[in-house]
C-alpha cells in the first residue's frame, strides 16, 4: 500500500488517463487535481480489468501495481465485482455518471466505500472511490485528516485556472466540500458537496456569493486577515483553522478548512471539513470532564488513579491531605504505604487486563481496615489507567469482628453442649452406637468448630469421605463446595493442572480457561483422599498456596490466592513417608493439625447390626430374604477387611442374589435358598406367573438394588445399568418404584 513517488511515472499515467479525451494536459496541472481530493482513481477497462490507480492508494492491500492487468472477479468478493460490471456496463449506455457503494473486509474490520462510476474514453471507465466509513472523532483521526489535507494541498500546481472546464468533473465528485476563491473573496467553483454543506444551489454560487458572506459575524474579520496575509509578500497566514459558517437555513456549522494557493495571482483552494458533531462531542466530554472531576474531588474516601508503571497521574484532595503532599508523579507504593517494591495485595495487574476488582485490606502502616475499588480507565489511544478508591471501615469490621467472635462462641458452646451426649446412634451419614464412634462424634464436633486442617487416619472403606463431610457440613464453610480428590487415581503428570487449574491456549488441548480443585473450593473445604499420593514436587506448591502465598495456573501470570480448608485422608503412615523423604516435613505438619483415626469394623463390631439394618433400609421389603440368627452370627464373626464398604457390597449381593457371599464364597445357611425365589412364596418354590410378569418383578429387583447400591442416585444408577437416565425415569414409574 505506497504513497506515489515517482514524479516520471505520475506523469505518465496522468498522461495516458486523459489521452483518449484528444486534449493534451501538463501532468503537473493534472497531479493537482488528483491530489486535491481524497478519493483514489480507477481506469477500468470496459470489460472490467484494472487499467491503472492514482490518488489515495493506500486504500489497497496491495501495491497498486499488483492490481494493474487483473480482471474485477480476481481480487473482489462477487458480489462486489459484479455491482462494479454491472455500473460499468450502465456508465457506457447511458454516458451518465453511475453511483454504488459496497464494503470490504480488512485486517479483520469491513470498511465502507462509495464510487461514482463515469465513461473517459470508448474502452475505459473512471472510478473515482472514497472511503467513508466513520472514522472515530479524535485528535488522532483529525491529524491523519489534516496531513492528507496538507498533501492535497501543497501538491495542488500550476495553471489550474486553464483546467477548471477539464477537471471539473473530478472536482465536482471530490468526497469532502471544497471551493475555489478569488481575490475578491468570490466563489469561482463549488463542488456538490459544498451544495450539501451550506445549502445553496451550485449555480447560485459560483461567481455570485463571496467566501465571507458565508462565515459568522465573529469569525469574519480573522478569515479576511488571513485571505489578504496570504496573498501578500512575506504576509503570514495559518495554512488550516477552524471557524463558523451559516447554511441557506440559517445553521451554524462548525467547520475545519485547509487552504493553499494556485498557480493563477490571488486564487485560492479550499477543502473542508464538517466538525459540527465532533465540536459537540468535544463540548460534550468537557461537561462530562468538569462533572468527573467534581464527583472525583467530592468523594469522602481516597481516590488516585495509577499508569502500568504503577506512577501516580492523579490524586484527590482527601489523599493530598491525608498523605501531606500531592505525590503525583511517583510510584504509589513508595508514595502511599512507604515499601521498596508492589504491595503483595495489589491488584492492578488484573485491573490494566479490565478486571473490576474489590477486596478489604489492612493497612500494615496504621492497622486500620480498609474497603479498595479498583476499576479500568480505558482511553481512546488504547491506553488503560488504574483508579483505586478507599473507603475507611475499620470501625465496621471491629464490629464485625466482635460480632463473629460472640458467634463463634455461641457455636462452640453449642457445639461443645451436643457433644455431652452420651449416645448416638447416628452422626449424619455416619453410623455406629459403639464406644469407638462416639469418641470419632466429638473430636468431629471440635474440629467442625474449628478452622484449622484436618488428617483422617483409616483403612479403606472405613468411611473416610463421609466423616470429611460431615465435618464440612457442620463448620462456618458449609455454604461453600466440598470438592473432593482422590490424589491416587491422577496421573502424576496431571496433577499441577488439575490443582492449579490453566489458561487458554496454555498448552496443545487446552481450548478454554479450567478452574482447578483450590479455585473450586475457595470459600469451602478441600478434601484429599489418599495425600500420601502426592509428589514433593507439588507439596511444594501446596504449601505455598496452603500458607496463603497463593498460586498460579498454567498459562497464566496471575497469582490467585483461595480462601480453603484442607481435610486429608490416608490409609498409610505419614510419619514413616516423611522419614523415608517421600513427604516433606513442612507439609506433613500444614496438614496434620487435627488428627482423627477411624476404627476398622473389627474393632467395633457392636456396630454391625445398626449398619446392617441400616443398608436394609435402602431396599424394599419385598426385597430382602429371610434374616436369621445364623446369618447375623456369621456377619460378626467375620474380620471385614474391606470394612463398612465391604459390608455393603456384601448386603447387595445378600439382596440380589439371595445367598450369603463373603470374599467370593457362598456360604450356604439353612432355610436360605441358593437361587432367586419370588418373595410371596414361603416355601422357597418359584410360584407360577405369566412370562411377562416375571420378568417384570425380576427387573424390578434389579433395579432397585442397583438404587440401593448407588443410594439412590438415579444418573449413577442408570449409568450402571447401562441405560439412559430418561429409560430408567419411566420404568420406575412403569413398576412402581418410589
Amino acid at each position: 500500500m505506497g504513497d506515489i513517488s515517482d514524479n516520471r511515472d505520475t506523469q505518465a499515467r496522468g498522461k495516458a488517463l486523459f489521452k483518449d479525451t484528444g486534449e493534451g494536459i501538463d501532468h503537473l496541472v493534472y497531479q493537482a487535481i488528483v491530489d486535491a481530493i481524497p478519493d483514489m482513481i480507477i481506469r477500468i477497462s470496459r470489460d472490467g480489468v484494472f487499467q491503472s490507480f492514482e490518488g489515495a492508494t493506500d486504500e489497497l492491500v496491495w501495491p497498486a501495481e499488483a492490481y494493474i492487468g487483473k480482471h474485477l472477479r480476481e481480487v473482489l468478493p462477487p458480489d462486489t465485482a459484479a455491482l462494479f460490471l454491472t455500473r460499468i456496463d450502465q456508465a457506457f449506455q447511458t454516458h451518465k455518471v453511475q453511483y454504488l457503494e459496497y464494503s470490504l473486509r480488512f485486517d479483520g474490520a469491513r470498511r465502507a466505500y462509495e464510487s461514482r462510476m463515469i465513461q473517459c474514453s470508448e474502452n475505459e471507465a473512471l472510478a473515482i472511490v472514497r472511503n467513508v466509513t466513520h472514522k472515530k472523532e479524535t485528535e488522532a483521526e483529525l491529524r491523519r485528516y489534516h496531513e492528507n489535507l496538507e498533501a492535497l494541498v501543497q501538491e495542488r500546481t500550476t495553471e489550474l485556472y486553464q483546467a477548471e472546464k477539464k477537471y471539473r468533473r473530478i472536482f465536482n465528485h471530490s468526497g469532502s466540500p471544497s471551493i475555489i476563491v478569488d481575490q475578491d473573496f468570490t466563489i469561482s467553483m463549488a463542488n456538490p458537496k459544498f451544495e450539501e454543506l451550506t445549502g445553496y444551489r451550485q449555480a447560485d454560487i459560483e461567481g455570485r456569493m463571496r467566501w465571507i458572506d458565508f462565515l459568522t459575524h465573529d469569525d469574519r474579520e480573522r478569515v479576511k486577515q488571513y485571505h489578504y496575509a496570504r496573498r501578500s509578500d512575506g504576509g503570514q497566514a495559518p495554512p488550516e483553522y477552524e471557524c463558523r459558517i451559516k447554511d441557506r437555513d440559517g445553521n451554524v456549522k462548525d467547520i475545519f478548512i485547509k487552504v493553499g494557493m494556485l498557480p493563477k495571482p490571488g486564487r485560492s483552494i479550499a477543502s473542508i471539513i464538517d466538525i459540527t458533531s465532533l465540536k459537540a462531542t468535544e463540548k460534550h466530554l468537557r461537561e462530562r470532564e468538569a462533572l468527573y472531576s467534581a464527583m472525583l474531588e467530592g468523594y469522602e474516601g481516597l481516590l488516585y488513579i495509577i499508569a502500568k508503571d504503577y506512577r501516580i497521574e492523579f490524586m484527590n484532595e482527601n489523599l493530598v491531605n491525608f498523605i501531606g503532599r500531592n505525590a503525583t508523579g511517583e510510584r504509589c507504593y513508595e508514595a502511599l504505604h512507604n515499601r521498596p517494591s508492589k504491595c503483595l495485595w495489589c491488584a492492578s495487574e488484573q485491573v490494566f487486563e479490565g478486571e473490576c476488582i474489590r477486596f478489604e485490606m489492612k493497612n500494615p502502616n496504621d492497622k486500620k481496615w480498609y474497603y479498595s475499588v479498583n476499576v479500568p480507565i480505558r482511553m481512546a489511544d488504547g491506553t488503560v489507567f488504574c483508579q483505586a478508591m478507599i473507603s475507611d471501615i475499620d470501625q465496621r469490621k471491629r464490629l464485625e469482628e466482635a460480632l463473629r467472635d460472640s458467634e463463634a462462641h455461641l457455636r462452640r458452646e453449642n457445639l461443645r453442649l451436643r457433644s455431652t451426649i452420651q449416645q448416638r446412634n447416628k452422626f449424619g451419614d455416619i453410623v455406629g452406637s459403639s464406644a469407638a464412634m462416639q469418641e470419632i462424634y466429638e473430636l468431629m464436633l471440635m474440629a467442625a468448630a474449628s478452622d484449622a486442617n484436618i488428617i483422617l487416619y483409616g483403612e479403606s472403606g472405613t468411611g473416610k469421605e463421609l466423616v470429611a463431610s460431615a465435618i464440612h457440613n457442620m463448620s462456618d464453610r458449609r455454604n461453600g463446595r466440598f470438592v473432593p480428590v482422590n490424589c491416587g487415581a491422577i496421573p502424576e503428570t496431571l496433577l499441577e493442572r488439575e490443582f492449579f487449574g490453566h489458561r487458554k491456549g496454555a498448552f496443545t488441548g487446552a481450548v478454554s480457561d479450567k478452574p482447578g480443585y483450590l479455585d473450586e473450593a475457595d470459600g469451602g473445604c478441600l478434601f484429599l483422599d489418599e495425600i500420601g499420593e502426592i509428589k514433593p514436587d507439588l507439596q511444594v506448591k501446596l504449601l505455598r498456596a496452603i500458607e496463603g502465598g497463593g498460586y498460579t495456573p498454567i498459562g497464566s501470570n496471575d497469582v490467585r490466592k483461595p480462601d480453603f480448608r484442607i481435610i486429608a485422608a490416608t490409609s498409610r503412615n505419614l510419619a514413616e513417608l516423611v522419614q523415608k523423604g517421600l513427604m516433606r516435613s513442612d507439609f506433613f505438619y500444614r496438614v496434620h493439625v487435627i488428627p482423627i483415626h477411624l476404627p476398622p469394623l473389627r474393632k467395633r463390631k457392636d456396630d454391625i447390626p445398626l449398619l446392617i439394618d441400616h443398608f436394609l433400609k435402602a431396599y424394599d421389603r419385598s426385597m430382602r430374604p429371610q434374616f436369621t440368627k445364623q446369618v447375623m452370627q456369621t456377619l460378626l464373626a467375620y474380620d471385614w477387611p474391606g470394612n463398612v464398604r465391604e459390608l455393603q457390597n456384601v448386603l447387595y449381593r445378600f439382596v440380589t442374589l439371595k445367598r450369603l457371599d463373603l470374599t467370593g464364597e457362598t456360604l450356604p445357611e439353612p432355610g436360605l435358598p441358593s437361587h432367586p425365589v419370588a418373595m410371596d412364596d414361603p416355601q422357597g418354590i418359584p410360584t407360577p406367573a405369566p412370562l411377562p410378569e416375571a420378568l417384570a418383578q425380576v427387573e424390578k429387583q434389579l433395579i432397585t438394588a442397583c438404587l440401593a447400591r448407588c443410594r439412590w442416585n438415579r444418573t449413577h444408577t442408570a449409568r450402571s445399568l447401562g441405560i439412559g437416565l430418561r429409560t430408567l425415569q419411566r420404568k420406575m414409574k412403569s413398576l412402581g418404584i418410589q
